[in-house]
Parts: C-alpha cells; structure tokens; sequence
C-alpha cells in the first residue's frame, strides 16, 4: 500500500498535516475501545481527511466521495472503489449521518451519503439548510393567510401598493416600452414575492434593476408595517458603499412622497456583514441568543457571502425576522467555502413558482405567469425571483453580448460580438514579448489612466479626481507571477512614471500624489473596510502654508476624508486590481489582463464578472487558448445545500 504521506508539490502543508493528525485520532479511539485500527482502514481515513481538506481549500464545502480534487492523485483515489464510504462510517473520527445529527460525539470528520465533511462545515450547512426549510414553512403559514376570510381585502390592499410602486407605461409609451408593458415587470414580480414570504432571494444581472426593485418593495412592507425596522448591508465596505448610492438615488428620484411612500423610513446607511453582526475577536455579538433589533435584513452582493458568514447571518436574526439577500447567481462565488447564492438559485438551471404561488403573484401584479409556473420543485422554488431584463445594456450593447456569450459558454457567439461591436475588443497576447512591452497593452494602460493623471498633475479637487478614476481600471485574475495583481500594479506605475504621467518618486517611500490604494484589512476605528479604494494627493497643512500628502477616501455623505499614509491598515496599489476584488464595482470603461497559459482560477464566472464590472467598453487581454478555455470552464464548489433545497 502506498505511504499515507502526499508530495509537497501536490498537497499542501495544511492538508498533509489534518491527515496525520486525524489517523492518530482514529489510533487513540480504536485503543480506548479495546481494538486496533486497521492499516486498510487508516490508509483510506487519511487519505480522505487530505482530500477533503484539499477541497476546502479550493472553496469546497465537501468532498463527494466520487471524485478528487487534486488531479495528480485521482488515480490512487479512484483506485480504492466502492469501499471508502463503508470504511470511513465504521471509523471512530468519522460521524455517519443519517437522519440526524442525533448521536454525535465530536467526531472531526461528518459523512452524509456519498459526501465527506469537515465537521464544522457540515453543521454550517445544516444549519443554513435548517433556517431555510423553517422560514419558509412559516412563510408558508404567511401565504396561506392571503387565502382565508379577508384574502380579497389583503390582496386588493397590496396590489395597490404595488401598482403605485410599479405604474406600467402611460399612454402614448414607445413601441418597445408598450411590448414590454404585456409581458411581466420581473421587479414587481420579485417585490410582490418578498411582501409575502419572510426569505427571498431576488437574483439577476448588471442592471437588471435589483436596488430599485428593493427599494419599491421595502416602500411596499412599510406601507403594510409602518414601524418595520430595516437593516441594509453588504459583504464588503465597497459593497455596503455602493447600496448606500444606490438606495440614495433611488430616493431621490421619487419626486413625490406619493411616488415613494415611507422613503424616510427606507435606510440609506449600509452594514458590512461583519459590523452588522458585531464582529469582535471573541465571536460576533449578535448570534441565535442575542438576535439583530430588525425586523427585515436586506443583503447585497450575497455571490460574495461565504457559507460560515451565512450561517452566523441566518443564527443571528430574529425568528420572524425578514431576510431578502440581493445578487448576481453567474457572478464569481466568495472567497471562502461555499457558493451559497448559486446553490440557492440552482444556477445553471431557469426556474419558476409553483401553479398556486403564481395565482397569488397573479393577483397582487396583475401578469398572468402560468406560462412559467413549474410543477412543485424544491422547498425554495418559490422563494427565489429573477430579475430579465437588463436596463444597463441594451440589444445594441457590445458588453451585454459578449457577457451573454460568455455566460453559456458560447465561444462563437463571443468571437461574433468582439467582432460586431467597437466597445469590446480582444488583443491576443504575443508569447515571445512581454506583455508589458507589447504597444497595444501600452495604449490601452496610458489611453485609460490619462485623464486621471492629468487630473493629479493638475491638482483637481479629490472629487475630480475620483470621478476620473473610476472612468477605467485594469483587472486580473492571478495574485501572483507576471500576471498577478502585485507585478501588473508595479508595471502600470513604471509605464506612467516613464511616459511622464505621474511623478512616482514622492517625498515619502513608496508614496507619492496620484497613488490608488485598496484597503485590505477593516478598521473599524476609521470606518475603513476590505474592499475600499484611496488616493493619495496633496492637501493642505492647517498648521503651514505647504501642502503634505494625505490619503483621500469617499465618505457616505458625499465628501472627502483625509488620513495620513501611516494610518492606514493592510493596503496595496490599485492600479490594477483582482476581480475578485472588483466585485460590488462598476468602471466606464475596463481592461482585463489574463495569462498566455491557461490557470484553473480562470472560470466562466470570473471572465463574466469582469465583463459587467465595465459601462462602456471592455478591453480584453489574453492568450487565446487561455480566454477559449476560461470561457469553457466552470466553478466547481461541492455542497450538499442545492440537492437538498432543489432535489429533496
């Protein structure tokens, strides 16, 4: 039998480490039970708890027993047959769930059916699992009232709301808003949905409206509860910034209370997740004996929310406490384990409300949605409601084709709108030159930064500044090598330092007037967050007549706060940055920078949420087999929650 112990080039510290450590358990625990483990058996445990440790790293919130996350040792795995899932659930260490978790005694390691956990994730996803299937039952009980003895009043009181909220077009509309107005307004849809049940997941692409939809309906629920309490937040600063905007303007756009009503109730203040649940060392604050004060919690961005974040999300709200989460399901998934938000929308896969929960949508909207009514599917089916049409790109739009494109996979459809629209171009990547050396990267880098720098050199007010920024940013997939976001940001500052854009040289080391910096670690004492984006620029020194370098950021109320570099937490220069880290963003016009040689980070998911990060135009940089087949491949994140949610 071949030793338990993996190469270091294929298995990673961490992985090798929970594998020796979980046969010593299984050793100890076969001892204290009077037996002897078997060398079978612990070959087979150890090698397990190294794959599924392998997955976690990769995002996996398990490992189905059938496959292997790491390609070099699938053969030894696939080698060991049909007699892992019988061995492991005779192991000590090993939990077999069943049923329940009734019975379990600490054991670090879970199997459920053909999935293997780490303990802890498996609880989280339970846990997630469990808070769904409860309030939707009493969502259930919810809906169910519409159909008792004031069901006609109810529902002639909501959709009135609704149709004040959602006014279809006037008389004398365009052709295209009076075709639009005989097919169903997905944002009513979507907000008549959340008045009715107390979980919802309102899912859709870039513009497709899901702030204004959730701004109308929060207007719709205090009209039903005008002392309903709400808390808007977002996984990250930038995130929990950019609702703020969001909700703000949609408020402002209501010139009427009438059009609006309760919009002074509405928050226009966003939480990041880890304030909102009162993060601290200790553990967050707010948990399943000391609930969040609201009565409805509005997340955004909920691709970015990892399944632990989801699980003390769900364990810290009240019992009847509302939960509408916000997102993009074809958007790249958290960091961390999990890809909750596509589990829970069955990504891939286009749903619609059972025949009864389309009859009550019916009659709250007025949109006869039989045709895309479905037999009864999982417990959440009718919870989650999609948003179509997209208000940001239109049929004559070269980024929402080629975002189209991308998102099924569909590489001619894509080489078709690089080709048909000026706004999107593909420049394939010379592998004898650098890319750095190559003229078309040059021009691309100094045409976009040009109005920034020029806005520095100038000494622009910081706002001018911002706006100038944000009109083009560089993004990359890797975070290491050539390639990677550290490397491309110390090639950007050199070709402006050389073309004479930007002064690199500043009175402090490694500052100078015109740098953009991204914090990477939140300090709540300076309300800063992972995520948020300054600039470094001159300002004036109250206590002399010489300007000094400060760092400015954008405040919630629309101004400027000024830090010394000094004081900043965790930060690097954000000429380029991840597109990870872009999410939550939106550039006018955007450059994405991929490898000549393909990575498995390069997905599907990562290339179209770069594509929508960018308004205007999208400027693609890559070798060809690299773009052809990170358009083919797919996040793969191993969970348990769709099957159970979708496939009960």
């Amino acid at each position: 039998m071949k030793p338990l112990i993996r190469p270091a080039d294929v298995m990673r510290d961490i992985d090798l480490q929970l594998g020796r450590q979980i046969v010593r358990y299984e050793r100890q625990a076969a001892s204290d039970s009077g037996g002897a483990a078997q060398a079978t058996s612990l070959y087979i445990l150890g090698f397990a708890a190294q794959l599924v440790s392998a997955a976690l790293g990769k995002g996996q919130v398990c490992l189905p027993l059938a496959e292997c996350p790491v390609a070099e040792l699938e053969g030894d795995w696939q080698a060991l047959g049909s007699t892992v899932a019988a061995t492991l659930a005779e192991c000590h260490t090993v939990f077999y769930a069943q049923d329940s978790a009734s019975g379990y005694a600490n054991q670090p390691l879970v199997l459920s059916g053909e999935r293997l956990y780490l303990a802890r994730y498996y609880f989280y996803e339970q846990g997630v699992l469990q808070e769904i299937e409860r309030r939707l039952s009493l969502s259930a009980e919810l809906s169910s009232s519409w159909h008792s003895d004031d069901r006609e009043q109810k529902e002639q009181s909501l959709a009135a709301v609704l149709d004040n909220l959602f006014a279809r077009p006037a008389a004398g509309a365009s052709s295209q808003q009076t075709l639009s107005a005989t097919a169903p307004d997905w944002q009513k849809v979507a907000a008549a949905t959340a008045c009715v049940l107390n979980f919802t997941v309102i899912t859709g692409g870039p513009g497709t409206g899901k702030t204004t939809t959730v701004t109308r309906l929060l207007s719709a629920l205090i009209s039903q509860n005008p002392d309903l309490t709400i808390a808007l937040a977002a996984p990250t600063g930038k995130a929990a910034a950019r609702m703020t905007e969001s909700i703000r303007a949609a408020k402002q756009q209501a010139t009427d209370a009438a059009d609006l009503p309760g919009a002074d109730k509405i928050p226009d203040e966003s939480y990041t997740l880890h304030r909102l649940l009162g993060w601290t060392p200790g553990g967050f604050r707010y948990h399943r004996t000391h609930t969040l004060p609201f009565d409805c919690v509005v997340v955004d961005e909920a691709s970015m929310v990892d399944l632990p974040m989801m699980y003390h999300l769900f364990n810290a709200l009240a019992a009847g406490a509302r939960l509408i989460l916000l997102g993009d399901k074809d958007q790249l998934a958290s960091v961390e384990a999990g890809s909750v938000l596509a589990d829970l929308c069955d990504a891939g896969v286009q749903h619609g409300p059972d025949a009864g929960f389309s009859q009550l949508l019916q009659s709250l909207t007025g949109y006869d949605l039989s045709q895309y009514s479905e037999p009864d599917g999982g417990v959440i089916q009718n919870a989650v409601a999609s948003l179509h049409v997209s208000h940001r790109f239109d049929a004559d739009s070269g980024i929402g084709h080629l975002a189209t494109a991308v998102n099924k996979s569909d590489l001619q459809a894509a080489a078709r709108a690089f080709h048909r629209f000026p706004e999107v171009t593909f420049d394939g990547l010379d592998e004898q030159t650098p890319y750095w050396q190559q003229a078309a990267w040059q021009q691309a880098v100094l045409r976009g930064y040009k109005d920034f720098c020029d806005a520095v050199t100038q000494m622009a007010t910081a706002e001018a500044v911002f706006a100038a920024f944000n009109q083009f940013q560089v993004l990359v997939a890797l975070r290491q090598g050539p390639y990677g976001v550290e490397q491309v940001n110390q090639r950007i500052e050199s070709l402006l330092s050389q073309r004479g854009l930007l002064n690199t040289r500043g009175p402090q080391s490694g500052w100078y007037a015109g740098r953009p910096v991204m914090i990477s670690r939140n300090d709540y004492d300076l309300g800063l967050f992972n995520g948020d984006i300054g600039i470094a620029l001159p300002c004036a020194d109250r206590d002399s007549d010489q300007a000094v370098l400060r760092v400015a950021f954008p405040d919630q109320e629309g101004g400027i706060r000024w830090l010394l570099p000094g004081r900043l937490p965790a930060h690097e220069t954000a000429f380029a940055m991840t597109v990870h880290k872009s999410q939550g963003s939106e550039f006018g016009k955007l450059c994405l920078l991929l490898p000549d040689f393909w990575q498995s980070v390069i997905t599907r998911e990562l290339i179209y949420t770069a594509i929508t990060r960018g308004k205007k135009e999208f400027h693609l940089f890559s070798g060809e087999a690299c773009w052809q087949q990170g358009v083919m491949a797919r996040v793969k994140r191993a969970s348990g929650l769709r099957d159970a949610l979708w496939n009960p």
